[in-house]
């Protein structure tokens, strides 16, 4: 882990404990680093493990899901060394979580400007009216229109646009080194999530925030992002440059991903699909659990683990026939 590092992900394995008690990986050995800063895209189907990725990081995973192996290294301490006291003050300072359904993550009991200052109350000596001005001066920053008024309301009053710029602000307001964006547009109608999307983007220039934007949607994530990774069922497939992985996808489930997305050259023709589901975690997956979907895939595929491979400019794939 180099200096300017600051999240470092190695062999982390989350499993799903059946009622039996046996596990299941649902996050198989990921390996997955952030420099200060900059924005992380993770990508990949509905299944793949990307939200179980998030929710270890913000140290929020619940029964049935455990983290089972592996590390997370953020700004050099490791997570799961953290005594209680050390996790409180990290959480909501440093490493900041915004939800994709902010119905679920806003408590309906209680005022606006009481939750966004939730985080800030615990970490800042501010007293009470203090407070209320940087709750304030968050909700106006996130392009939420009288403020004042709004920090009375509660969470039905607002429509879902509203309710997901109150969790950005909340996610924001102690401007956290790392922030977590898990689907952070779903459901929003196009101009909301344009309007989501620059947000995170000035959150970003002002603070020097490193964001972790998760998404099955390409185009969101080429556009906001400096670097992709691309995970299924469980595991990193692909790794590399914004720019790199786009143009020049190595593996075949990241080309099939890109051939699926939408675009004006492809208006009246059939859009790409993959065929066949990702695997539920209790299926049983040969070493390259992309292979029995995959177009390119032989007979290895299916006996050996693939190889990590390294091309240029940290571009890397698991994969034995890379394109």
């Amino acid at each position: 882990m180099t200096q300017q590092t600051l999240l470092s992900i190695s062999q982390l394995r989350i499993c799903i404990r059946s009622s039996g008690g046996q596990l299941y990986p649902a996050v198989d050995g990921i390996d997955l680093s952030m420099e200060a800063g900059e924005i992380l895209g993770l990508v990949g189907e509905s299944g793949c493990g990307k939200s179980l990725t998030a929710l270890a990081v913000d140290g929020l995973l619940e029964e049935p899901a455990v983290q089972c192996g592996g590390s997370i290294v953020f700004n050099g301490r490791d997570l799961a060394g953290l005594k209680e006291k050390e996790r409180r003050e990290l959480y909501g300072r440093d490493i900041g979580m915004v939800f994709q359904e902010p119905m679920t993550s806003l408590n309906p009991l209680m005022r606006i400007g009481d939750q966004v200052g939730e985080s800030l109350k615990l970490h800042s000596i501010l007293r009470k009216k203090a407070l209320e001005k940087q709750v304030e001066e968050a909700l106006a920053a996130v392009r939420l229109e009288n403020p004042k008024a709004l920090m009375r309301k509660y969470p039905h009053e607002l429509s879902g646009g509203m309710r997901q710029r109150v969790v950005i602000a909340s996610a924001a307001i102690c401007q956290p080194k790392l922030l977590i964006a898990d689907e952070p547009t779903t459901a929003l109608d196009l101009l909301t999530q344009e309007q989501v999307i620059l947000l995170l983007q000035k959150i970003h220039a002002d603070y020097g925030t490193a964001i972790l934007f998760i998404s099955h949607d390409l185009k969101l994530v080429s556009r906001i992002c400096n670097r992709i990774a691309v995970m299924y069922a469980g595991k990193i497939v692909e790794t590399g440059r914004t720019a790199d992985v786009m143009e020049h996808p190595a593996h075949p489930y990241t080309k099939a991903l890109i051939a699926s997305v939408p675009s004006r050259e492809m208006k009246g023709k059939q859009l790409e699909c993959i065929g066949g589901r990702v695997p539920s975690v209790t299926d049983p997956k040969p070493p390259c659990p992309f292979a029995p979907r995959c177009p390119s895939a032989r007979e290895e595929c299916f006996a050996r683990q693939p190889p990590l491979v390294n091309r240029a400019d940290g571009h890397t794939l698991s994969c034995s026939f890379p394109l």
